[in-house]
């Protein structure tokens, strides 16, 4: 269990399509390293949970982003937008060492191999990536947070 928390980063849109979106998003991280916006976002982190995150925001069609963000309770500046994320339960995937790479294969495996014999569905809250805020991107301690539920009827 989890509690809530403020995030402020920098979000671009993405589609119904998977497989699309696993080409926008690193994308998307690669234009923001190279505008400085990581370091920027990096200096806003002063919450649980540390690092850069990178969030999965689904609130309904039409309505689908990903943001590069940090918890944080400092103002939002001009450029950068605000998101709360919900107290929740979550199942949490750690590595340590390269990450990024990777983090594809979690969802796969969450949905194929843990929450069919879990008991758990899934929540439907955003997903979290969590990264170390270090110059070398995702090398060190990184985690996957998917939400979920009691299933009904369990």
């Amino acid at each position: 269990k989890k509690s809530g928390f403020r995030m402020v980063g920098i979000k671009t849109p993405l589609t119904e399509n998977m497989d699309e979106n696993m080409r926008r998003i690193p994308l998307f991280w690669q234009r923001a390293w190279m505008k400085n916006q990581i370091a920027e976002i990096a200096e806003r982190s002063n919450g649980k949970p540390d690092g850069l995150l990178g969030v999965s925001v689904y609130d309904g069609p039409g309505n689908f982003n990903y943001y590069i963000a940090a918890a944080s309770d400092v103002p939002a500046p001009e450029g950068m937008e605000e998101y709360w994320i919900p107290e929740g339960m979550w199942v949490v995937f750690e590595k340590e060492g390269m990450f990024r790479e990777e983090v594809q294969d979690v969802f796969e495996r969450f949905l194929t191999e843990f929450l069919p014999f879990s008991g758990y569905a899934y929540a439907g809250l955003p997903d979290v990536e969590v990264y170390p805020t270090e110059a070398e991107g995702a090398k060190g301690h990184s985690e996957v947070w998917i939400a979920i539920k009691e299933e009904k009827g369990e």
